[in-house]
């Protein structure tokens, strides 16, 4: 019997390597050999036991691969064979309820751990426990049933690229919830990879001008590679709406992308919304921290729109399509790679923003 190196959080800020029997697959099923991971800040949140207590957990739902075993029928029907390159959706869709009927699987009815649902996301509430324990992307392996949404990945794009195909998506998911379309002017708050990610999507959408705003001029400066025209630094300007203000001719933004996941950031993204413009939430802040709005001020008597983004649904077609013709320098986002033994590591540079890390990835397969 093979096993499969694995990381699993066993409880609340406790991380351990397991070696695990690597699950036997069904005809419908298919077993991915996991080559990149990203490490994300929901990760980190998980592991403090902000989000729920899903533990022992294998974490990870930012993975790509290869097809490593397929079963009969799911090849047939997937058109895949061992050795292709595929990403395959955080979000395993019940195809059941009222929701996942309706498209919108992003809040797929199963997944609502809160009411009674069974959780549906890899790598972050679907626990260890639940055959066959291969649930997340901190692992050699990965089990993929018939109902994951999997998509195929070409060959020429590198695996680091690759590897930001889900905060890709979920930027995505942004743009095409702000509507974002040609002429528009757009402002993003949070320049992290999803932040970066959301500036180009933007462009690619038809925005005629992308503002970038943030508190940390090094990360400002990295949006000139992914279409941003201006950056405003809201730790150091005295007035960031009167900024962004002035960066578009003297108008705020139609629509304003907030990545941040900071309860200021998302009271700024709806100041920073023009009248009738649109703000996006897509920003988890990690706790029960309220968000304060003045309901008259800052939205009523300007007729403000403002939605959330949640997950990354329906945007990895459009994100592969980027990744595919390669127009911005995605690779380059992965600052920090670590293989699945120096986990704790990784955790640790992601947790502090330790050595100017941007974007890091664990690496099963090296």
């Amino acid at each position: 019997m093979t096993t499969s190196k694995q990381v699993v959080f066993t409880a609340r800020d406790r991380i351990e390597i397991q070696h695990n029997p690597t699950p036997e697959i069904g005809p419908e099923d298919l077993l991915l050999r996991v080559h990149r991971v990203g490490i994300c800040a929901t990760d980190v949140h998980v592991l403090e036991g902000y989000i729920g207590d899903p533990f022992p957990l294998v974490p990870g739902h930012e993975f790509v691969g290869e097809v490593a075993e397929i079963g009969e029928r799911a090849a047939r029907v997937r058109g895949l064979a061992p050795g292709d390159r595929v990403a395959v959706e955080m979000l395993l869709p019940c195809g059941t309820c009222e929701w996942c009927r309706r498209g919108e699987y992003n809040v797929c009815a199963e997944d609502d751990v809160v009411h009674g649902g069974s959780g549906r996301q890899y790598g972050i509430n679907m626990g260890q426990a639940r055959e066959p324990g291969f649930w997340g992307g901190y692992s050699e392996h990965l089990f993929v049933p018939g109902s994951a949404i999997v998509h195929r990945l070409d060959e020429r794009v590198e695996w680091d690229a690759a590897a930001l195909v889900e905060p890709l998506s979920v930027a995505c998911r942004c743009v095409k919830r702000g509507r974002v379309t040609l002429g528009d002017d757009v402002a993003v708050i949070g320049p992290g990879p999803v932040g970066l990610l959301a500036a180009a999507a933007a462009k690619e959408a038809g925005a005629r001008r992308v503002v970038l705003v943030g508190t940390r001029d090094v990360r400002l400066a990295l949006g000139a590679d992914f279409g941003v025209d201006g950056t405003v630094n809201s730790r150091t300007s005295e007035d960031p709406v009167g900024e962004l203000r002035e960066a578009l001719g003297g108008r705020l933004a139609d629509v304003v992308i907030e990545t941040a996941g900071v309860a200021d950031a998302q009271v700024q993204a709806v100041r920073m919304t023009r009248r009738g413009g649109r703000a996006v939430l897509a920003g988890a802040l990690g706790s029960q921290a309220p968000v304060t709005f003045l309901q008259d001020e800052d939205i009523l008597l300007r007729d403000v729109e403002i939605v959330a983004s949640f997950l990354s649904a329906g945007g990895y077609e459009s994100a592969i399509s980027m990744l595919e013709h390669g127009s911005y320098p995605f690779a380059e986002l992965v600052t920090h790679r670590f293989p699945l033994d120096r986990v704790a590591d990784a955790m640790d540079v992601v947790r502090h923003k330790k050595d100017g890390v941007l974007k890091a990835v664990l690496t099963p397969q090296l």
